[in-house]
């Protein structure tokens, strides 16, 4: 069957444009933007759980994104003013034509303006009211001596397209972390400074949501005739879409693939999925260690990154064709079990076990009634009981290797995360009720 796939053209349409932008003709409902109050001209959004027009492209709920798309005009110079959010990170990533991340400058890495403070660095006061910072938007790519403050836009067809992403604002702060969103500042050939509306007008700026990519859907309904679910779930890191839609649903799995991840994803995190169906049994318990991470989100008076092993973790249940995300627990909304390992349970909510609770010291994630998403297309009809996990790894420290940005062949996933690979089983609501409030102890 895997020949007669290939033979009707889906390695063409990958070579040339990966997946489809917004899906078929019968999918433009997936990427409407209507209804949305973009204030500003610049950055659109927010794309978010809370947004449903936005909630597209595997967004993580611990984070807030908002886009932008302009064209730089010839000769002239961008720059972002903003100030550093009371946020766990931020960060900005320029795409290629496929969504896949080209350029990244993350918030370390930012050089803060003279006088002020960048609170993301180690020791560092977060709660300084002097947190501006300037950076450059240049065009094309990364040369080989990149400028400090700047990022590459690799805009192929001159249109540029940029995410801005804060995650984990401290409590009390608003999504983009207590401070304005990062402010352009154009200055044309002729030396003439624009900002705002006049800056947006100038550059072209696109107004709406941008379109992500989507399986064709003639093309995933042929490959969802092959469940990727397994009786013994795995977990697969992340490398490219053709690898992915090869693996897991033909299982023809190229040995070598290159890591290119698409769908608007982020350079400063690496991913790992398991795709899990409720058919099998209706609840899937997750039991895992969390490497150490900066404690932000009680609005801690210093950055502490000296014992910190990752920036950032999470855990996700999507819906896979959709891309939509239903729930996601991060580092430090979950409880540490006195093993030292998480204890979460996925599963419809009739189906969550009575055990299945904070006090009992399990974190718990929705399990999405629509399945795979799939019926977001006229005609089109869910696989009602599929899901998709997925979980992120961002910005190991140095010398922390036990992350999935270390992982370089499929297969090796559990040698190079040792300890901090998850274990997956499928349960009974019974099975698991019968553990009693100590579930971790008995699993």
């Amino acid at each position: 069957m895997l020949k007669t796939f290939i033979k009707t053209g889906l390695t063409a349409a990958l070579t040339s444009t990966l997946i489809a932008c917004g899906g078929d003709s019968d999918s433009d409902s997936a990427s409407q933007s209507a209804g949305l109050n973009l204030n500003d001209c610049f950055w659109q959004g927010p794309y978010s759980i809370d947004n449903p027009a936005s909630n597209f492209a595997y967004p993580d709920t611990g984070a807030t994104y908002w886009s932008t798309r302009y064209t730089l005009p010839e000769g002239a110079t961008l720059k972002l003013n903003g100030e550093f959010p009371y946020a766990r990170y931020m960060s900005l990533n320029s795409y290629r034509a496929d969504a896949s991340p080209a350029d990244a400058i993350s918030d370390a890495d930012i050089i803060p303006a003279q006088g002020a403070i960048n609170p993301f660095i180690n020791g560092n006061e977060r709660y300084s009211e002097l947190r501006d910072y300037s950076l450059t938007l240049a065009a094309g790519e990364i040369p080989e001596q990149p400028a400090e403050n700047t990022l590459y836009d690799y805009a192929a067809d001159g249109q540029a397209v940029l995410l801005y992403r804060v995650y984990v604002p401290d409590n009390g702060k608003s999504i983009s972390g207590g401070v304005d969103l990062p402010e352009p500042e154009l200055t044309t050939a002729d030396g003439q400074t624009l900002s705002g509306q006049a800056a947006c007008d100038a550059l072209k700026n696109v107004q709406g949501l941008e379109d992500t990519p989507f399986v064709p859907a003639d093309t995933y309904a042929k490959a969802r005739q092959n469940n990727p679910a397994k009786t013994e779930p795995l977990w697969k890191a992340a490398y490219n879409f053709s690898y992915s839609l090869y693996c897991s649903f033909f299982g023809a799995c190229n040995p070598t693939p290159e890591r290119q991840v698409p769908w608007f994803a982020n350079l400063d995190n690496q991913y790992m999925s398991s795709f899990i169906d409720r058919n099998i049994k209706p609840v899937v318990v997750i039991r895992g260690r969390i490497p150490n991470v900066p404690k932000t989100l009680k609005g801690a008076s210093t950055f502490d990154n000296s014992n910190a092993q990752l920036r950032y973790w999470s855990i996700c249940q999507n819906e896979y064709y959709s891309q939509k995300v239903t729930a996601c627990l991060y580092d430090e909304q979950i409880t540490i079990n006195p093993d030292g390992k998480f204890t979460i349970v996925t599963s419809l909510e009739k189906d969550r076990p009575s055990n299945a609770t904070e006090k009992c010291g399990v974190g718990y994630l929705k399990w999405s009634e629509d399945g795979d998403g799939f019926g977001i297309l006229e005609g089109r009809e869910n696989a009602e009981t599929d899901g998709l996990l997925i979980i992120r790894n961002m910005l190991p420290v140095n010398g922390f290797d036990k992350t999935i940005q270390n992982t370089q062949i499929p297969g090796d996933e559990a040698d190079v995360l040792a300890e901090f690979m998850p274990t997956t089983q499928y349960m009974t609501k019974l099975e698991f009720e019968a553990l009693g409030c100590d579930a971790y102890t008995a699993l």
